[in-house]
Formats: structure tokens, sequence, C-alpha cells
């Protein structure tokens, strides 16, 4: 059954936002790093330049994704907001 856009009857139903995806996202990278740290400590020799472009790129990666987060979450609250503004009238 296809709604009429031009109206709107009060009826249609509303979901929230989740983060619980960009969290888990970054938990994994930051769990990621961890790992690869406890792997180099636990070796106890010296580190290769092949570990330090590894550790570059899993901190690279997990700067990145706590960075979307951040935008995603940031995005979302200025869009409410400035809902919000409009409703106030």
């Amino acid at each position: 059954m296809a709604q009429n856009l031009n109206s709107f009857s009060g009826d249609n139903i509303q979901s929230g936002f989740g983060v619980q995806t960009l969290f888990k996202v970054v938990t994994d990278a930051t769990i990621s790093a961890k790992t690869k740290l406890l792997e180099i400590k636990n070796r106890k020799s010296a580190i290769s330049i092949g570990d330090m472009f590894e550790m570059q790129m899993l901190m690279n990666h997990l700067s990145q994704l706590s960075e979307m987060s951040s935008n995603v979450v940031a995005a979302s609250q200025a869009a409410i907001m400035g809902m919000a503004r409009n409703v106030k009238g």
C-alpha cells in the first residue's frame, strides 16, 4: 500500500538510531591492536620492520574507524537538533 508523501498522518513507525554497531567496530579494531602489541611483547625479541608497519596500519585503521564513528554520531545529532529547532516554531 503506497502512502501519500505530501500528508503526514502521524502513525508512521519510527525507529531509533543505534550506535552499537559503530561501538563494536571500534572495539574490534582496538582488540586487534592490543592483540598485536601482546604478540610483540610475548615474543621478547627485536621488533621487525614488518611488525612496525603492521602496528602503524592497525593504529591508522583504528583512528579512521574512531573518527568515522564520531562523525556519524555528530552528524546525526546535528540533524536531530535541526529538526528540533524547526519544530519549536
